[in-house]
């Protein structure tokens, strides 16, 4: 039915026609489609006018999808090649992650200006200056396209680069693919060191290769480089001749700087280097010989992924990292809590657990069954740096109180500690050892109740480390009423454990997330505080546990702060 409506608004100016596109012999990308709308009509050009084949195709639901208007491949063959023009012959006219809005009962009259903005993006084929400005503007877009059926793109390159100084750079070769990635090209030696520990624990190994350099300016396509020409473009000749016999095609890669800050490349494949008749030719020989002429690059695109360019990504800025966090306890609440503490902007952990993940664990733990039988702390590390490849991440598998008895000052390079282990007596060590070498960083003390009638968060500057320990002793914000066995077991020694849902711990530290963020973001960190997560009591008020008075008419799911 839209069809038919757009057809008749679009008939009344242009010579239009509904067809099936079994019956079209034009443009291949419209057979998913069952029927568009064909257009033929006139293009001023300055070569005089031309007639052009454009298609309207649209799909259900009409008030989701865009109309998408394609121009006839034959028709684009006389006036190719064109910015805004994709290889599917689509022409993009609005970009689809735009938040463009309409109603569905103006789809007719959208499809009229995309008509008519499509024919201004094909009269852009007179303007010179406009096509040199749009294909260097978006050089990656068509660099990106194969120009015929032979597989001349290859997008499997990663940059770690600093375009303002472009010396010392260095390339590797991944021996296992990360990803579709094959190539890793590199100036910013400290994030390449950061970058191979994240490898190390992919178990990727790789090989340093030669890299060589290239000034290629040409921004119009179609880039078809034959290996033959290729040569005019290398910055030093030379040394590429003395060295290039030596290698085969996948030991080495040439690379250039496009206009922008982006790296673009290629590499050969030597084959068929030997004419009927004559002795194999080295390489060099190759790329000078007519042979070469109709063999072509295979064109390298290089995804940046320095930490600037990812910030930009996604903050739309870079990000100053320069929190360093101590993590005491990585079990379930401290699994969770990193998922929210990798949020920030830290440039180093330590992760100190001396426990493996264990299956009765699972379903409360971050991490799940692809881990079973790890240490936790090593499961935190590939996901801190699955994140983001450049922190820097310290783990220790001991127990807390050896690694502080054997190195007394081992966390104290860390802004901010954090201790989750949810028994007093470990926590109330830590914090007197803090206290015996004078330690001037403040510390975090998480735990949660059992079936999470409250989780507990302290925050305690160093001058009040010792009421710190006074108040671990006598706590007196507890939900459940002290003295209740409610402690489980399994039937063995050493089997038992404290029920809560993973739901409820959740909620607990999204609520204490936000005062995190103002102490560790913003600076507000100049006082001792104390806060208490309320749980769900009504469904603890529904069993035999006992809660205290104090919280017997609080509201469920209610953040408190208290008195120190």
């Amino acid at each position: 039915m839209i069809l038919e409506e757009i057809y008749n608004l679009i008939s009344k100016t242009e010579n239009a026609r509904i067809v099936f596109t079994k019956d079209l012999s034009g443009n291949n990308s419209l057979k998913k489609y069952e029927r568009v709308i064909s257009i033929e009509t006139e293009l001023s050009l300055n070569e005089g006018l031309k007639i052009v084949h454009l298609y309207i195709a649209l799909t259900e639901p009409y008030s989701v999808n865009l109309p998408k208007i394609f121009i006839d491949d034959k028709s684009y063959e006389q006036i190719k090649y064109l910015p805004h023009v994709n290889h599917d012959l689509s022409i993009c006219i609005i970009d689809e992650n735009e938040n463009f809005n309409y109603d569905i009962k103006h789809i007719p009259n959208l499809v009229l200006n995309l008509i008519s903005d499509a024919k201004k993006i094909l009269r852009g084929k007179d303007d010179k200056d406009y096509l040199r400005e749009e294909f260097e503007r978006e050089f990656t877009a068509y660099w990106n396209i194969n120009y015929s059926e032979k597989n001349e793109l290859r997008e499997i390159g990663l940059c770690l680069v600093d375009f303002e100084n472009l010396n010392n750079i260095k390339a590797v070769k991944f021996l296992n693919r990360l990803g579709q990635y094959q190539y890793l090209v590199y100036n910013v030696e400290c994030k390449f060191n950061l970058f191979k520990n994240y490898i190390k624990l992919r178990g990727i190994k790789f090989d340093e290769i030669e890299i060589f350099f290239a000034e290629y300016t040409n921004v119009n396509p179609p880039f078809k480089i034959n290996y033959k020409d290729s040569l005019k473009y290398l910055t030093d000749k030379d040394t590429f001749r003395e060295k290039i016999n030596k290698f085969s095609g996948d030991k080495f890669i040439v690379v250039f700087k496009g206009s922008q800050k982006e790296l673009f490349g290629w590499t050969y494949s030597f084959t068929n280097k030997k004419a009927k008749g004559y002795r194999q030719l080295s390489n060099w020989q190759f790329l000078n010989s007519a042979l070469s002429s109709n063999n072509f690059v295979d064109r390298l695109y290089f995804s940046d992924i320095s930490p600037k360019r990812l910030d930009t990504r996604t903050a739309g800025d870079e990000i100053v990292r320069n929190l360093k966090l101590a993590v005491i306890g990585v079990g379930s609440v401290g699994s969770n809590l990193l998922h929210y503490l990798m949020k920030y902007p830290v440039s180093k952990y330590c992760l100190i657990d001396s426990d493996i993940l264990k299956v009765e664990n699972v379903y409360r733990n971050y991490f799940g069954f692809n881990f079973i039988s790890r240490f936790k702390t090593k499961i935190s590390e590939y996901e801190i740096l699955s994140k983001n490849p450049f922190t820097k991440v310290i783990t220790n598998e001991k127990d807390i109180c050896e690694v502080l008895s054997q190195n007394p000052e081992f966390i104290e390079d860390y802004d901010f500690r954090f201790l989750i282990l949810g028994v007093t007596r470990i926590e109330k060590y830590i914090i007197q050892h803090l206290i015996s070498i004078k330690s001037d960083k403040p510390i975090f003390v998480l735990w949660v109740e059992p079936y999470l009638a409250s989780g507990q968060m302290i925050y305690l500057l160093p001058k009040d480390f010792q009421k710190g320990i006074d108040l671990l002793e006598n706590y007196p914000y507890h939900v459940i009423k002290k003295g209740q066995q409610l402690l489980k077991k399994e039937g063995s020694c050493q089997t038992g454990y404290m029920p809560y849902s993973d739901i409820n711990l959740s909620l607990f530290l999204s609520a204490i997330n936000p005062i995190i963020y103002s102490i560790l973001n913003e600076n507000k960190n100049d006082k001792s505080q104390i806060f208490g997560w309320i749980g769900n009591l009504d469904q603890i008020k529904s069993t035999s546990i006992e809660i205290t008075d104090n919280y017997k008419s609080t509201n469920n799911f209610t953040l408190l702060e208290h008195e120190l």
